[in-house]
């Protein structure tokens, strides 16, 4: 069975700001995804080792702290940084590695579990291939102007989870609201094209039930919904009270 860790690391946020300046994603404040610029430093950092999928949580009362899912644990991730990481990257978690890991223990069928998860709700719409809020691309096929978008995002998540493992017994949107995202793409003459895009940002959370434990493993390790390589779709686990 392939191990699975959860890792978290502490910040550093003004080697963070240099890390994120100096590759150009930090020209001014306003401008600054820390989805984007997060998934640029994993990389530098860790390449192929880098948790995914992750979240980022930012409290002006403490440093910034990444929790992700991997198949490497803290000792491995210190030993990759100290080897092939820039020094620029390698400080954003301090000199020596701000980085602790633990193994995932296995979770049997039949056990129910509180969850949370930060997904970014989007899909392709019919015949344009364009990504668009679901919530929008459920507007765009019904004729009645009573839609709630709770309860599409609810039917979403409720779909993408009870495909993976698990049975839910409840589920709500605890959180909503739109968030500026950078994207870069290749132009036609290789240069890279910087977009900005508007995107919906939800937090749900409910009560699941463990169905088979390697679907549920392969989904704690994979994640929900797209866009996981930019801080969504980590699923948090957390006692039933």
């Amino acid at each position: 069975m392939k191990p699975l860790y959860m890792i978290e690391m502490s910040l550093d946020p003004i080697a963070l700001h240099k890390f994120l300046h100096l590759q150009g994603f930090a020209r001014r404040p306003e401008d600054i995804d820390f989805g984007y610029g997060i998934h640029a430093w994993l990389g530098a950092a860790f390449g192929l080792l880098a948790p995914k999928p992750w979240r980022l949580f930012m409290d002006r009362r403490r440093p910034p702290r990444l929790l992700g899912y991997a198949s490497h644990d803290a000792d491995e991730l210190r030993e990759y940084m100290a080897a092939f990481a820039d020094p620029v990257a390698a400080r954003v978690c301090g000199v020596s590695g701000d980085i602790a890991s633990k193994a995932m223990p296995f979770i049997g069928a039949g056990r129910s579990l509180g969850f949370e998860v930060l997904c970014c709700p989007v899909g392709r719409k019919t015949g344009s291939g364009i990504e668009k809020d679901i919530f929008l691309i459920a507007a765009d096929n019904t004729e009645t102007d009573e839609l709630d978008r709770s309860s599409v995002y609810c039917k979403w998540i409720l779909e993408r989870l009870e495909q993976r493992g698990v049975s839910v017994s409840s589920v709500e949107l605890s959180g909503f609201r739109h968030v500026r995202q950078m994207r870069q793409t290749n132009r036609v003459d290789g240069r890279r094209r910087v977009r900005y895009l508007i995107r919906p940002h939800a937090e749900f959370r409910g009560i699941l039930t463990v169905t088979d434990p390697e679907g549920f493993r392969e989904l704690l390790m994979t994640g929900v919904g797209r866009h996981r390589a930019f801080g969504y779709g980590m699923i948090l686990l957390r006692p039933v009270m």
